[in-house]
């Protein structure tokens, strides 16, 4: 993690990947990835969240009132 004038920068890696299933893309992925040395350049700004490529987003409705 570095706090820069521009914003955080940092790096990361989830050691046990992002699934527990084994069908995943991602049940393994990660893993790999700490076993190369590699990291994850995290996304800080709306600028850098939006210039990701394969960005998909949920709108969330509230939930509705109790009856």
């Amino acid at each position: 993690m570095e706090l820069t004038p521009a914003g955080p920068r940092t790096r990361a890696v989830l050691t046990y990947s992002l699934s527990a299933g084994v069908a995943s893309p991602h049940h393994t992925d990660q893993s790999e990835l700490f076993s190369r040395g590699g990291w994850v350049t995290e996304r800080f700004t709306e600028t850098e969240i939006r210039a990701y490529p394969h960005l998909t987003t949920t709108p969330l409705r509230p939930s509705s009132p109790p009856a």
